[in-house]
């Protein structure tokens, strides 16, 4: 027995003294832990206790700065997080540090202002209804009309005056003085200014002009007197010319212009003289002419003029002359021509009018000149025409006029010329009173009353 046991009292000791060792080694840890856990400010203190747990202890320390990354997650921190944080501090009770993590709270406030300030903005958009007073803004854009009082009166007129220039060959006229200097316009060869600088009178007559007016000439808003006579331009006349409302003489006379007169000069109701003569326009008379109330001379001689001459010329009560000759119109002279009672001068000849002399004319007491040489007339000379007392010349030669003369005629006493004959076919004598005229003239080779 004795030999049995030995081996075992030999081990005993030994087996005593381990768990004697567990023993005392939990105990040191037990007051390891409570020695360590007042001292969260001091992680110093934690070595002291125990040299296996060190190893994790310093980690706790550097994760005391975790507090201050806490706030700048500020999306993560959530309550779950907390608490799954406090489990882990129950496992590891050396790191109680973390226990301040009360911060948390505050990036809850300051995460949620945040992104409502950020979401109240963008529904500020919803402030588009801002945009459609913008929009409504857009209709100052149509005062684009603007740029027209905005450009002063000068400057449009130097435009208009440049492109006539450039449009009819201004580099070769005779005189072309200071065009398109930056001088004042009143300084340019032919035109006048008012003291505002606004274009007034543009003469410059046989000058060299050639190729056609620009429209841009319509834009001459205060132009009073337009004179390119005697040039050679050429193409159709500018509408726009009517947009010149308060012009008073255009002419435009001995050019090469073609086309037909544009209606739009009936708008002209302050012109005084309308010259077109000398060139070759074409097409008939248009009524609007009838609305120059103020007009005093209507010259379109020498053209290629067709048509029926419009009875509304008879309504141009300031009317003082009136020549359409050496053009091809037709058709009977309007008896309204008899209203024009302020009329001097009627020169029809060289036409292709037809049927008999209206008796009206002979209402013209003012007329000084009657004109109606080569046409078509036919019939007898009216005696009505005794009543022109003023009357200096008579032209009714190569016409198909027949029967006697008048002798009505003879009162005729201002008569100095009288052009009877041709390819009339009258008869019987000349009366005392134009005996003298119609030898001047053309007697027909009638014989003396």
């Amino acid at each position: 027995m004795p030999g049995t046991f030995a081996p075992l009292a030999r081990l005993y000791p030994r087996i005593l003294i381990y768990p004697a060792l567990l023993l005392s080694l939990v105990l040191l840890l037990a007051c390891g832990a409570d020695n360590a856990a007042p001292p969260v400010a001091e992680p110093v203190a934690v070595p002291t206790a125990a040299p296996p747990v060190p190893t994790a202890a310093p980690p706790v320390p550097t994760a005391a700065p975790a507090p201050t990354a806490a706030p700048t997650a500020e999306p993560v921190p959530t309550p779950t997080r907390r608490s799954s944080t406090q489990h882990r501090f129950i496992e590891v009770p050396d790191t109680p540090t973390p226990a301040p993590a009360t911060p948390t709270p505050e990036p809850e406030p300051t995460a949620t202002p945040e992104p409502e300030p950020v979401s109240t903005p963008e529904p500020m958009p919803a402030a588009t209804p801002a945009a459609t007073p913008v929009a409504a803004t857009t209709p100052e854009p149509a005062a684009t009309p603007a740029p027209t009082p905005a450009l002063a009166p000068a400057e449009r007129d130097r435009a208009a005056l440049t492109a006539l220039y450039n449009a009819t060959d201004g580099p070769n006229w005779s005189n072309n003085g200071q065009w398109l200097s930056d001088n004042p316009l009143s300084e340019w060869e032919g035109v006048t200014t008012d003291e505002s600088g606004q274009v007034t009178y543009l003469t410059i007559p046989n000058n060299g002009l050639s190729g056609e007016l620009p429209a841009e000439l319509g834009d001459l808003a205060g132009l009073l007197e337009l004179n390119l006579y005697d040039n050679q331009l050429t193409g159709e006349l500018p509408a726009e010319l009517g947009n010149l409302t308060n012009l008073t003489i255009l002419s435009l006379s001995d050019n090469q212009l073609t086309g037909e007169l544009p209606a739009k000069l009936g708008d002209l109701t302050g012109l005084l003289e309308l010259r077109l003569a000398g060139n070759q326009l074409s097409g008939e008379l248009p009524a609007a002419l009838g609305d120059l109330s103020a007009l005093t001379l209507l010259n379109l001689n020498s053209n290629q003029l067709s048509g029926a001459i419009p009875a509304e010329l008879g309504d141009l009560s300031n009317l003082q002359a009136l020549w359409l000759h050496s053009n091809q119109l037709t058709g009977a002279i309007p008896t309204t021509l008899g209203n024009l009672s302020a009329l001097t001068s009627l020169n029809l000849g060289d036409n292709q009018l037809s049927e008999a002399i209206p008796t009206t004319l002979g209402n013209l007491s003012r007329l000084e000149g009657l004109w109606l040489y080569s046409n078509q007339l036919t019939g007898e000379i009216p005696a009505q025409l005794g009543n022109l007392s003023n009357l200096t010349g008579l032209g009714i030669n190569n016409n198909q006029l027949t029967g006697e003369l008048p002798s009505d005629l003879g009162n005729l006493s201002n008569l100095q010329e009288a052009w009877l004959g041709g390819s009339n076919e009258l008869t019987g004598c000349i009366p005392s009173g134009i005996q003298e005229a119609a030898m001047e003239g053309d007697s027909a080779g009638l014989p003396n009353c």
